[in-house]
């Protein structure tokens, strides 16, 4: 791992903490299961691999990806409450908003399946900054509000949300090649699977985790509470 060397930070300038959803607050990755369950055809596995090698965008993969499943949302509801969520998350966003350390979900996933996961459970809600996502009947149509024009590989650049603050240390989490934006934007990133794999290679900090206690873990002492 490479090593980060931590700084101490006010009271009055506690951390802002973003996290991304699918193989962070989720194990396992939603999407992939979702497009394994419910897509039409296998033209999933193609567009994957086109997106992967880069040849298309985010947005492209995921539009072409989402024209092709078939599930009405109560099914999708349904099937999403076989996915776990880290056990971790639940505590990790009490303490942070005991301790007003603005916490965020910023996701390539859906806001509805994130909502829906989360009140399901009857664990915090924190601001979603994700895709939308429409149905009628089961044909699925996705939009993306958090499209950065001047971005080439994000649908919904994370980052952009990261530099929005300025005046607090930007802690993120994430696991995949659609983190790469916000992590490259943040003071602090903990990371695991291609995303630590991308930042090894490119020689930039990071903090590996297994679960989200690691990061509940470093926000405490980050924030001297």
């Amino acid at each position: 791992m490479t090593p980060f060397a931590d700084e101490s930070v006010s009271a009055e300038h506690r951390p802002a903490l973003f996290l991304d959803f699918d193989n962070t607050i989720t194990r396992g990755d939603v999407l992939d299961r979702v497009l394994e369950r419910y897509s039409a055809t296998e033209a999933c596995r193609f567009w994957e691999a086109e997106w992967q090698a880069g040849r298309i965008s985010t947005r492209e993969c995921l539009e072409r990806q989402t024209d092709d499943l078939r599930v009405t949302f109560e099914e999708l509801v349904r099937f999403s409450d076989g996915i776990e969520i880290d056990a971790g998350f639940g505590p990790l966003v009490s303490w942070t908003a005991d301790h007003g350390i603005a916490t965020s979900i910023v996701s390539d996933n859906f806001q509805v399946l994130i909502e829906a996961m989360l009140l399901r459970r009857d664990l915090p809600l924190v601001p979603i900054y994700a895709n939308g996502l429409a149905f009628d009947g089961n044909r699925l149509r996705a939009s993306f509000p958090f499209l950065d024009p001047a971005c080439g590989r994000c649908a919904h650049c994370k980052a952009r949300h990261l530099r929005g603050i300025s005046d607090r240390r930007r802690i993120f989490a994430g696991d995949g090649l659609s983190d790469i934006c916000p992590a490259l934007a943040a003071d602090v990133v903990f990371a695991k699977d291609s995303l630590a794999a991308h930042l090894q290679a490119h020689g930039r900090p990071y903090r590996r985790f297994g679960s989200l206690d690691d990061v509940l873990e470093y926000v405490r002492e980050a924030a001297h509470v």
